[in-house]
């Protein structure tokens, strides 16, 4: 795959899910490549997090279809191997900011299972811990699909809040998760909104008490300036190499 011809983005716009969960085998080092991928993905390319959590999901199937999609995967690499983490000096209002999405009913018609993602900044620049993950259970609407996905976030910032004061980083302001979907910030923020919540999993109401004790604050952000968007599916080439940038990839 050296000499291969480069693409602009990790993934395809559609998979055909369908092929991907073929049982019939096909002789390539699947399982290898994704290994490879996922070391890199986790260490400093979130850019792919989508396309290394949706080939591993079929790992198991090792087929001419997974195949494919590692190979571009490559060919993404080819055309962005100068791409990096930056890191620049640059002023700031909080030290620790959140960005959380989550992709409801997910692309797989199979399962309809919801591919959260989250990341967090440091200095509102640095991109220091991303996530992705298809969630365990199926969401009933886009707005528990968000509330599953925040609570996820949410344990990610209390850990990082904690990282930081044992480094001596103070971060007495709460911490700023933003969120676009207004149903899962009035749940978060109103105690009293029980009717449309009360089948949603008691664990996910520990997203609630964090921002009673004014440890977490969930701010709105369009969808169009959703940078967590990246890590839940496939986007259009200008909306990912847009997003990637504010990613601190460059």
């Amino acid at each position: 795959m050296y000499d291969c011809k480069a693409v602009n983005t990790p993934l395809l716009s559609k998979l055909d899910y369908i092929a991907l969960n073929s049982d019939e085998k096909f002789d390539a080092p699947c399982r290898s490549l994704i290994g490879c991928l996922m070391y890199i993905m986790i260490c400093t390319r979130p850019d792919f997090s989508v396309a290394v959590n949706i080939s591993s999901r079929y790992s198991n199937k090792n087929n001419k279809e997974l195949w494919q999609c590692l190979k571009r995967v490559l060919r993404y690499l080819k055309g962005s191997i100068e791409v990096r983490l930056n890191y620049v000096q640059c002023d700031y209002n909080d030290i620790l900011v959140g960005y959380v999405d989550s992709d409801w009913g997910g692309s797989d018609s199979q399962d309809r299972k919801s591919t959260r993602g989250y990341l967090f900044k440091l200095f509102e620049q640095c991109t220091i811990c991303w996530s992705t993950k298809r969630q365990h259970s199926v969401a009933a609407s886009s707005t528990e699909a968000e509330y599953m996905a925040l609570f996820e976030a949410v344990r990610e910032a209390l850990w990082l809040k904690s990282l930081a004061k044992s480094i001596n980083i103070s971060t007495s302001n709460p911490i700023i998760i933003y969120e676009d979907n207004n149903g899962c910030i009035s749940i978060a923020n109103n105690p009293t909104c029980h009717k449309r919540s009360k089948y949603i999993d008691i664990k996910y109401h520990f997203s609630r008490e964090q921002v009673e004790k004014n440890i977490i604050k969930l701010n709105y952000i369009p969808t169009g300036d959703q940078i967590a968007d990246v890590l839940t599916k496939s986007l259009p080439a200008v909306k990912f190499l847009e997003f990637r940038k504010k990613l601190s990839l460059e």
